[in-house]
């Protein structure tokens, strides 16, 4: 016998006095989510997570972007020690990032690669914040600390800024990264427009007979 659909005046519903009251116990219970960044999980072997890029590697051929489901990946002009980098290089919005790895399989040099970090929030202190301005560290190195403490952060125990615009990183083993932060969005800049030959200025003398001779072809 097919089945149809009842109309809400035929259907009758038990009045009842518990039903409200069934949520009074899940107040006892513990939440089912993770409290991030409290609480960690450790991620599987080659989970994708944050990007790494080798700058010396990329050769700023947009494969990347071109071939990302998503859009995430727009190419950009990087600025360092004030000097316009050759070529530009990728950068990833991760509110669009799907991390399903196109890019990294599609790089033909192997520039791109994905980390096993993953958490984004952070308990909103500046220092914190600050992690996020990284050259990301290679996989590797992330990964060999990961193993060793435990701990799937971003393995930076202290950030010093120097005056120069200079990031220190001290990582949890002692070892020191410096590096200066990338100027994301930076156009290069355009080149001068040639200037435009001098015209010989006219000499009086000359002026005179040109209109001497305007005068006589008037009359």
């Amino acid at each position: 016998m097919p089945a149809r659909v009842v109309g809400e005046e035929k259907v009758k519903l038990k009045k009842s006095f518990v039903k409200p009251w069934m949520g009074i116990k899940y107040l006892f219970k513990k939440p089912v989510t993770i409290k991030i960044p409290f609480e960690k999980i450790e991620p599987a072997p080659k989970y994708r997570g944050f990007h790494t890029l080798d700058w010396k590697k990329c050769v700023g051929c947009n494969f990347c972007g071109q071939i990302c489901p998503a859009r995430a990946i727009e190419m950009t002009w990087l600025e360092v020690d004030g000097k316009m980098e050759k070529r530009p290089h990728p950068k990833v919005d991760y509110g669009r990032c799907t991390f399903c790895q196109f890019c990294v399989d599609v790089c033909p040099t192997g520039a791109l690669g994905f980390s096993e970090a993953y958490i984004l929030t952070t308990d909103g202190t500046e220092d914190a914040l600050e992690l996020f301005n990284w050259v990301p560290i290679h996989p590797d190195k992330v990964r060999e600390l990961n193993e060793r403490y435990g701990d799937y952060r971003f393995p930076v125990v202290k950030i010093e800024k120097l005056g120069d615009g200079t990031y220190r990183y001290h990582l949890r083993d002692g070892e020191v990264f410096e590096f200066k932060i990338l100027g994301y969005g930076i156009r290069p800049p355009k080149k001068p427009t040639p200037a435009k030959p001098a015209t010989k200025a006219t000499k009086p003398a000359e002026k005179k007979e040109e209109t001497a001779e305007k005068a006589e072809k008037k009359e």
